[in-house]
This record gives C-alpha cells, structure tokens and sequence, in this order.
C-alpha cells in the first residue's frame, strides 16, 4: 500500500476513534478570525467550544502551551533548560500526579470531563497534524488529568506555594515572617456602579499586570454555544479551557492576585540520633525519602538529574542546612478550578454567580465583579484552611504536633470571606493592596471582623494610594474618567512609597545630602512625578526604580521595612552613569530610554512600578530598558438595563507568541498609545467582518 495512502487512512481512523469517543464534530464548529486575529468561537455544544478554544489557541500559541503542558509531563527541563527543570522539581515534589489522580473521581463531574475530553482531543489533533511545531515527542498524547495538573501547578505560582520551598533551599529562613510585601506583584481591577457613574450605567475595568512573555500573559477570544456559554475574554497564553477574566451578556470579573497566608511552613523536630525522624504528638515518626528524576535539555546534551525529597505528615518536605522543613498550602483541597471558570462564565445574575463562588475551586485570586442590575462586588477570594489561632501561621510553625496539621476537609465557606457588595459610594477596587480597604473609607470592611490566621495583607501598594487620590476628585465619573483613572501615569502627590519598601520621597532629601548627586538634586526639582513618555525628569526615576526593584528581587529584601540611604544611593548613582554614559544628559525623554519591545519592534513606553499604568523594566541594549512585567490584557465592560452594551480591549503586543504569525506585534501601537479597540458583541456582524472563517481541523 501506498505509505502516504496508509499514514493519511491510519490518521482519518484516529481522528474518527477520539469523535466517537467524545462525539465532537469539528464541522459544527466555526471559527471566526477579527482583524486583530482574535478568535471568535461558535458552536452547538459548550464541549465543542472548548475543542475550537483548544485548536485556536493552539494556532496563535502552541509554542507557550507546551512550556505549560511539559510541567505535567515531567518534561520542563527539556522544553525551558534549567529553569523549566525547577518545575518539573516542584511539580514531582508537590506530588501533583498523585493528587490529582486521588481528586478526579470526586472532583470532577461528567459534564466537565467532557468539556476536558474535548480540549484533549483538540490539542492532541493539532500536535499530529503540525509535528514541526512539538517541541518534544513524549509531551503526546495529552492526558484529561496532564491539564488538570496544569491548572494545580499554575496555582502553587499563584497563591506563591512555589516561593516556600525556594526559601528553604536558599536557607532564607528569616524572609517567611513578612512576604505579603514579595506577594504584591501587580493587577489592577475597578468597578463603578449608578450610584456615581454619570451615565447611570455600570462599569468593570479588568488589567492584569504580569510578565510580559510566558505562559501566564494573555489570550483574547470570545465562545458562543447554543448550549449557553457564550463569554469575550481572555485566558492565559500556557492554556485554558474558557475565559479566565471577562464578561457575558449580563455579568462580568477580572483577577487581581491576593497576598493572604494560602500556605504553611513546618520546621519538624528531628530525633537527635535516628536518621530521618522527626516528631509528631510524642511519636518519633520516620520521613518517607523519595527521589524526583529529572532532565535539563542544554544544548544538544540531556543531562540527567536526581534530587531528594520527603513525605510528612505535613506534606511534601526538604532539608537544608537549618533542618527539616515541610509544606502544607491551599492549592490542594480540589481540582475544581476548571468547573468554578465555568460555572461564572455561564451565570446570568449575582445570585447565580454568587452560587458559582460556592464551589471554591479557585485557591486564590480576588474578584472584581460587575453585571447588568447594577451590582458591583469586590470579593477578596481564597480557599482559606481553618487553623488554631493560638499560632503565629504568617511564620514558620512547629512542626511537631497535630494542632498545625490543617486539614484539607475543612476550609471557611464562601460567605465568610472579605467581600464588599454595592458601596453607597458607587466603587470597589483592588491594586494587589490590603482587602481592608476596597472602597470608601466609611465603607470598608474591619480587620477585627476576620481570623488572625488568615495573614491578611494590610499594606497599601502606590497605586492603591493614587487611585484613591484621584477618585476622591469626582463626584460622578463618565467612562472617559474611568479610563483616565486607569491610564493614570503619575504618583501620588506626596507619596512615592516603592513596593512597601521604600518611599521614594527619600530620594529628595538624599540627593540634596551627596555633592556628586547635585546635578540628580536640579532634575529630582523639576520632576512632576509623572512617567509620561515625553517626561525629560522620568527616565532618572525609571532607572532608580529598575536598580532598586532588582536589589530587592535579587537579595530578597522585601523583609526591610525601610531600603538604607545607601541602596537609595547608589541607584541614583546607576541612574546619573546610565544616563550620561548613553545620553551625555540627565534629562532625557522617557521613551528614548525605556522601551515596549518584541522581536526587532520598539516602541516607547510610560509608566514605572509604582503608577496605574504599570511598567517594571530590566536592561535591553543601546542605553535601553524594556517593559517586562506590566500592564498585559485591558478591558473595559459596560453594563445597562439591556445587559452588556459595550466592550473595548487591547492586548499588549499582539494575540500570538509565535514570532513568523502577522498578529505577533499587531497590537503594540495601539498599546502604548493607551488606545482600545471596540469589540464586536452582534455574532451576525462578527461573521460578516471576519478576515477568515474556518472549522478546525
């Protein structure tokens, strides 16, 4: 037989084997691509739409996916080296496989097992129709329970369980007591009801800041089935069966990430002469010692490697040089994450979201809602385990009794937690700062009112601050103001706190103390404390805020309440050589110096880490910084009687990670001209302006 005739028969049997398995038709699915190359996602069933989100992003994203995808494979080191080997580690130490084999009979119901099967078939025909693109041969076939394990693993990063064993292997044992400051990485969310809008309509303004490249920047699409879930949104690029962050016709949320206490650190007590045991309520228990085995890819060397590990009581345990430490955190209740995205995305009213909220299948994450009967949320959402409040748990606790043990049957329920419901005075909002103050002072909720074991964050970041600054100068806000208010590119006026480290008010009083600061001194003057692009003054700042943000990643130093004078110093010495080394001036326009950057494409950038429209740096080249983490996915909803009337977005660079696809930097301009585009809500008009409609296969 011919081989080509055979291999074409062997794929047309496969393919229809995985139909009959999960009777998805790629013909009942339609594909409709926007002239940004969103994809828009029709179909009869929510199972098929699932498949046409799988295949779709797999077209803009394979590349992204399977970084995520080789997590669960035990394959990170071979797709990402030595970093994505670090994964696999975590991922093999946490013992996710096992977890999840454990929850999914429990946790996972028929009808999302088929919106999982539909997602596995998809992104398993795509990878043996488009061989070129895997990155390594046994990452497929995927597996229902390799995405679940995703979806656990992105969540030991998100509620920041990935930062406890770190600690322990640096032996940084003295970092565990103040973290919230290490957790308040970005996010912006605002939502705005009648009750101060000019419009008597309701708004929700979702802007996730995060890393720039990677598998959790964002996707844009939009799903319609006839079987009800119909959402325009965003997902992470790494995968995702629905929208992430988004709205319907009648509600909608965005994230911001939360810095609770979702995790515990045990320092066991170990047997002064038996090897390997540890104490547990007057017992002398031994740890089970395992080994995880993983791969580095450097080059075209495979390098083998094995690293202990051990089993608790407590959870997964290592050992450094102070001891032995155990783990215990909150992305371990269930595997209920996909359900809950799903169930929000298919709620039609607060009561039915409020009942999608009961499932708790999100570990962290806040919620900032808004929905067509004028309701606004803010819900400062976490799977929070009950634990003695005789213990000091933002610390290191004892690991030799039962009373730290936790259990993972018992957690707070929904209606316990931190959440504000439509505030007299019309707004709730969350900049990664305390969920004690979500609106309006008179308005917010009391520290007293909730347990001391839930570590709540109570610092407010720089962008927290301003909002409030600027809100409190409307007495009604129009959807220009509310835009404004998140394009804002200025500090506050009198504070410049960096990062709950350091307020950069220091830098005035410090340049006016060191003569070789004098010229600093003259431009630190003329500063309005905007990061404008065309600002002469900002790029002094932009490059005192990039060396102090590095010191305080590098040395871990988010523990210092207060940075020294002499850090504060000596950035503003690296900013003056910088500066006068590539420019021979200190006063430069900011968008000569920092940069948007993708492929051979810069553009200028505004912001800092510390202003609403955010922008945290690193060195590019030629006397440049470029944007690395930030502002990603913006939208902005707007909500009447009528339910949804308007959606207007803009997604970073563009809406595919691979650099040869035409919207891989399709969007950058609108971008950094704080510019939105309108999205098409008429599924009619969406179809007549497609550039191009396919099935997918």
């Amino acid at each position: 037989m011919n081989k080509t005739l055979f291999a074409n028969l062997f794929l047309l049997f496969t393919t229809f084997h995985l139909y009959s398995q999960t009777n998805i038709n790629p013909e009942n699915i339609e594909i409709a691509r926007d002239e940004y190359g969103v994809p828009h996602i029709f179909s009869e069933t929510d199972a098929e739409a699932v498949y046409g989100v799988a295949w779709a992003q797999c077209e803009d994203n394979f590349n992204i996916m399977q970084e995520n995808l080789a997590i669960a494979k035990g394959l990170g080191g071979m797709v990402a080296g030595k970093e994505g080997a670090g994964m696999d580690f975590i991922a093999q130490m946490f013992e996710i496989e096992k977890f999840v084999e454990e929850r999914y009979k429990q946790d996972i119901s028929p009808e999302v097992e088929k919106l999982l099967e539909a997602y596995v078939q998809s992104v398993n025909t795509y990878a043996e129709q488009h061989p070129e693109e895997v990155l390594v041969k046994k990452m497929f076939p995927l597996t229902v329970k390799d995405v679940l394990e995703g979806y656990t693993f992105n969540f030991i990063i998100l509620s920041f369980a990935i930062l406890d064993p770190a600690k322990v292997v640096g032996n940084k044992m003295d970092l565990f007591e103040n973290l919230g400051n290490l957790k308040a990485i970005g996010s912006n969310a605002m939502a705005y009801s009648p009750n101060i809008t000019s419009d008597d309509k309701t708004y929700l303004v979702g802007n996730p800041h995060l890393p720039v490249e990677g598998p959790i920047n964002f996707w844009e699409l939009s799903v319609h089935s006839k079987e009800g879930l119909e959402m325009w949104g965003a997902t992470f690029t790494g995968g995702g069966l629905t929208p992430m962050i988004g709205t319907n016709r009648h509600l909608g949320w965005s994230h911001t990430v939360n810095a609770e206490d979702f995790g515990d650190v045990y320092e066991l007590t170990m047997h002064p002469k038996k090897k390997k045991h540890y104490q547990y309520d007057g017992e002398w228990l031994e740890l089970e010692e395992k080994v995880a085995k993983l791969k580095v890819k450097i080059g075209p060397l495979v390098i083998p490697i094995r690293k202990k590990y051990y089993i608790s009581k407590y959870g997964s345990a290592l050992k450094n040089k102070s001891g032995y430490y155990a783990f215990r955190n909150n992305s371990f209740f269930n595997i209920r994450q996909i359900e809950q995205w799903y169930e929000m995305g298919k709620a039609s009213n607060y009561d039915e979201f409020w009942e999608a909220l009961k499932i708790q299948g999100i570990p962290s994450l806040t919620i900032t809602y808004a929905d067509d009967q004028n309701n606004i949320l803010h819900f400062n959402n976490g799977m929070m385990p009950i634990r003695d409040e005789s213990y000091e748990w933002r610390d290191v606790v004892p690991g030799n009794t039962a009373k730290t043990c936790w259990g993972y049957d018992k957690m707070y329920p929904v209606e316990d937690l931190i959440h504000i419901q439509n505030p007299k005075c019309g707004y709730v909002f969350n900049m990664n700062n305390t969920p004690m103050d979500c609106t309006a002072p008179d308005e917010n909720p009391q520290l007293e009112d909730y347990p001391k074991s839930w570590g709540i964050y109570t610092s407010n970041t720089a962008r927290a601050k301003r909002f409030k600054e600027l809100i409190a100068q409307y007495d009604e806000v129009s959807f220009e103001d509310i835009k404004a208010i998140r394009d804002d590119q200025g500090y506050h006026s009198t504070d410049l706190n960096f990062r709950q480290v350091m307020n950069m008010n220091d830098i005035y009083k410090i340049a006016e103390k060191y003569p070789e600061l004098v010229e600093v001194n003259e431009v630190l003057k003329k500063w309005d404390r905007r990061m404008n692009i065309d600002n002469k003054q900002a790029s002094l700042i932009a490059l005192v805020s990039l060396y102090v943000e590095k010191y305080v990643f590098d040395l871990y130093a988010y523990h210092e309440n207060t940075l020294s004078e002499k850090v504060i110093y000596k950035g503003m010495k690296f900013a003056k050589r910088f500066l006068k080394k590539h420019y021979g001036t200190l006063e430069v326009e900011l968008g000569k110096v920092q940069k948007m950057v993708r492929g051979d494409k810069e553009l200028p950038m505004y912001g800092s880490p510390q202003t609403l429209a955010n922008c945290h740096t690193s060195k590019h080249k030629n006397g440049k910084i470029k944007l690395k983490h930030g502002d990603t996915f913006i939208m902005y909803n707007c909500y009447g009687k009528d339910g949804l009337e308007f959606m207007k977005t803009v997604n970073l660079f563009g809406n595919s990670t691979k650099p040869d696809h035409p919207h891989y930097t399709s969007q950058m301009e609108l971008y950094v001209n704080q510019k939105v585009k309108e999205v098409e809500l008429d599924l009619e008009k969406i179809r007549q302006n497609a550039e191009r409609i396919y099935h997918p296969k």
